[in-house]
């Protein structure tokens, strides 16, 4: 493997390497992108390892307490690591604002926000997984039915597919990107940072509530399914033709819909549209479901290349051209879309789509020292999968969070 050293799994080294050697913690795919920076810079000693996403604080922990061992280049897929990793806590990210140019700065825009921190930029978005309205364009045209342009309208085609078309779906609950799809985009406050160490929580806000009682309302009606969407009855729906529309993340498109093992959409059928706009909303905010991010230690003995391994990663046009999903990159978002216009699979070019909502995240959400998902599915998608309803499961979902929140340094408002 040459100057690349591949583990199956990280238990994290014992001691950085005294020669320089750059120590990278990443997932296995970002290892093909790794290996490539190397094979370009072969001055740069790297030593690539794959770990556990689910040890990463309690290690980071461990390696403070020993004062040894501590990577110099993480990727994770959840975007909440660069917060906690941030925090005193773990006291372990590097504030990346001097050591980017400003060229990379201009290069992001706004997609990079999620990893500024108290004025700080501790971390480089890898993707995004910005929410846009899948939907299918030959039941749409059959059914006579328009694209919704807002959630109002969306919620008055869903009674009416419950209606004439009994059996066809326009969203599913019984998955934590509930909170993705439907919460984040309305903007409910589950994780919106007000100060460096307050957070504002509040599930009887009318963001959180009119989504509650829109879904409750096309679940009690049948058009929006109790499970979720890689559940064996919403795949079956899918393989059947019968998913009308579905409010989910850009890589849907490519690795929801389009695989046999998915719903195996039949070419010439999907097209994505600008997300619904809720009542009152400045934009058609979406949500996001993904995105994965670099960190940067500060406990590096090489900055320079720790931080120049970190930005290649993200931004050089060339790899992210041919990443799996859509680059928070701009340039790199732009070369990547190239492909999309020879793609059969879809009924028209999504990218226009896809470009437009990766600007439009909701800002409402902050990139917190805690993790949402959890509590989601402990309260709404328990609720949703076991017959009950989103409303009733908001006020545990508002105990849960704010306890979590607490429980990592948070004031809670």
């Amino acid at each position: 493997m040459g100057l690349v050293g591949l583990t199956a799994c990280s238990g994290g080294s014992d001691d950085k390497a005294s020669d320089g050697t750059i120590l990278v913690w990443t997932d296995a795919e970002r290892q093909v992108g790794f290996k490539q920076f190397q094979k370009e810079n072969p001055d740069i000693k790297m030593k690539i390892e794959t770990f556990d996403p689910a040890s990463l604080l309690t290690k980071i922990q461990l390696f403070n307490r020993t004062k040894k061992g501590w990577p110099d280049v993480i990727f994770s897929q959840t975007p909440s690591d660069a917060a906690a990793l941030n925090s005193p806590l773990y006291d372990f990210a590097l504030n990346l604002k001097s050591h980017l140019s400003d060229d990379v700065v201009a290069g992001f825009k706004t997609t990079n926000t999620d990893c500024q921190i108290d004025g700080g930029v501790y971390c480089l978005k890898n993707d995004l997984a910005q929410s846009v309205l899948w939907y299918d364009t030959k039941l749409m045209d059959k059914f006579g039915y328009e694209v919704p342009k807002t959630w109002p309208e969306y919620e008055a085609l869903g009674e009416r597919v419950a209606k004439e078309h009994p059996g066809y779906i326009v969203g599913t609950a019984g998955f934590k990107h509930v909170y993705n799809d439907f919460l984040w985009s309305s903007g409910c406050p589950l994780q919106e940072a007000v100060a460096a160490k307050e957070v504002r929580i509040d599930t009887e806000a009318e963001e959180c509530t009119r989504v509650a009682t829109m879904l409750d309302n096309l679940i009690d009606a049948g058009s929006v399914s109790r499970e979720g969407p890689f559940d064996p009855g919403v795949t079956k729906l899918g393989q059947q033709g019968k998913i009308l529309m579905l409010p989910s993340a850009a890589w849907y498109g490519d690795f929801v819909f389009k695989p046999e093992g998915g719903f195996h959409t039949k070419p010439g059928r999907l097209a994505a549209a600008a997300y619904p706009t809720w009542p009152g909303a400045k934009a058609n905010y979406s949500g996001a479901s993904g995105g994965g991010v670099y960190i940067v230690s500060k406990h590096s003995k090489n900055v320079d290349d720790a931080v120049k391994i970190a930005t290649w990663m993200a931004t050089d046009t060339t790899y992210q051209a041919k990443a799996a999903t859509y680059p928070a990159f701009v340039p790199a978002a732009e070369a990547w879309g190239k492909r999309l216009e020879t793609d059969k699979f879809y009924a028209t070019n999504p990218f226009a789509v896809l470009q437009a909502q990766a600007s439009l995240i909701n800002p409402v959400v902050s990139n917190t020292r805690y993790s949402v998902d959890d509590a989601v599915t402990a309260t709404i998608v328990q609720s949703v999968r076991s017959g009950g309803s989103v409303t009733d499961a908001l006020p545990t979902l508002q105990t849960q969070l704010r306890s979590l929140a607490q429980s990592v340094g948070y004031a809670v408002k």
